[in-house]
């Protein structure tokens, strides 16, 4: 392998490194999905979250499987889950 490649490689995982030790400093834990879009947009509002899910919904969202859990968008963030995005777009967007 090429010097350039073997610097990207090296790029990337101090990259990841340096966002893993900030995801423990920063207490927030990572999403409960790989595949889910983390928010981006802050939502200061009750969500509905399923334990067995990784992503916080509003009340009258038809994803949402029950039994639910009420919390702040903030703390649902915080424990991992992600918008849905269906009910939950505007906090996907900017």
């Amino acid at each position: 392998m090429t010097k350039r490649v073997w610097a990207y490689i090296l790029a990337t995982l101090l990259l990841g490194a340096a966002v893993a030790i900030w995801a423990v400093k920063s207490g927030a834990q990572p999403l409960r999905s790989q595949h889910a879009r983390p928010a981006v947009t802050p939502i200061d509002e009750t969500v509905f979250v399923s334990a067995e899910g990784n992503l916080f919904h509003a009340a009258a969202c038809k994803d949402l499987h029950q039994p639910a859990q009420a919390m702040p968008a903030g703390e649902a963030i915080a424990k991992g889950y992600a918008p849905c995005p269906r009910c939950m777009r505007r906090a996907l967007e900017k």
